[in-house]
């Protein structure tokens, strides 16, 4: 076999192809380059490199951005079928914060597929119109990503209490075998909570910054949206590969 039939063929090659066949795939792969560029922008520009330099990564970063909304176009549409999901939840507490970040998300991505539309040219908005649709997207991911904050926080609490409870030692062996995978589900659970806890906590400052709440600058929110952003392709290439890698162990 050739080096070149080797690389295509490559289990890893293979790996990635079924990652960005997704569109989460895409998407994160175009959200982390985004990040960077907008990082590298204001790095480049704070140590005084040329114009063109920081013109060509601040196309760069805009460009993706314009098409991750483009990508987006629709989507708020899953979040609302999720807030109608949300209502089922059991424990209220739960279901009412999934509720409140659903609604949030679908309202921040409806406002997204706005400053597409304005960002594309294909009708211009007056300037305080785009100014007030970019606020209050801001304004409804921020909201989302707080949503999701309490809501794992409040997971991280009856998790540690399920934890605490499944610690106590069971009187069958029968008994003790389930109270072991009890505490493994337990486990992953707090794992994947805290993971999502991380992630959303990295966003906070960029829509917080839009909303005009806090004021970060570009090099900070690009560092921070460079590390939620591989935290979310990490996660979605377990979701589509994680069988395959688990197979060949």
């Amino acid at each position: 076999m050739s080096a070149l039939q080797q690389i295509i063929l490559h289990p890893y090659l293979s790996q990635t192809l079924r990652f960005w066949s997704t569109t989460v795939g895409r998407d994160k792969t175009y959200r982390t380059v985004q990040y960077l560029a907008r990082f590298l922008a204001w790095y480049e520009y704070r140590k005084g490199a040329t114009k063109e330099t920081v013109a060509r990564l601040t196309n760069l970063k805009s460009s993706l951005a314009l098409s991750r909304k483009l990508m987006r176009t629709g989507k708020f549409l899953e979040h609302m079928q999720a807030a109608l999901k949300a209502v089922s939840i059991q424990d209220p507490f739960v279901s009412y914060t999934a509720l409140g970040r659903q609604v949030s998300y679908a309202g921040y991505l409806m406002l997204d597929t706005l400053q597409w539309v304005h960002g594309s040219k294909a009708y211009q908005f007056a300037p305080d119109t785009y100014k007030k649709i970019s606020k209050n997207a801001s304004r409804f991911w921020l909201a989302g990503l707080l949503f999701s904050l309490v809501s794992g926080t409040y997971k991280t609490n009856a998790l540690r209490q399920r934890r605490a409870a499944a610690l106590r030692p069971r009187a069958t062996s029968e008994k003790e075998a389930e109270r072991k995978v009890e505490l493994q589900q337990i486990k992953k659970e707090a794992s994947s909570v805290q993971w999502q806890m991380i992630q959303d906590a990295l966003d906070v400052a960029n829509p917080a910054t839009g909303a005009e709440i806090l004021n970060v600058d570009d090099g900070m929110i690009g560092l921070l949206g460079l590390g939620s952003s591989i935290m979310g392709a990490m996660t979605q290439w377990q979701a589509v590969n994680g069988g395959a890698a688990a197979a060949k162990k």
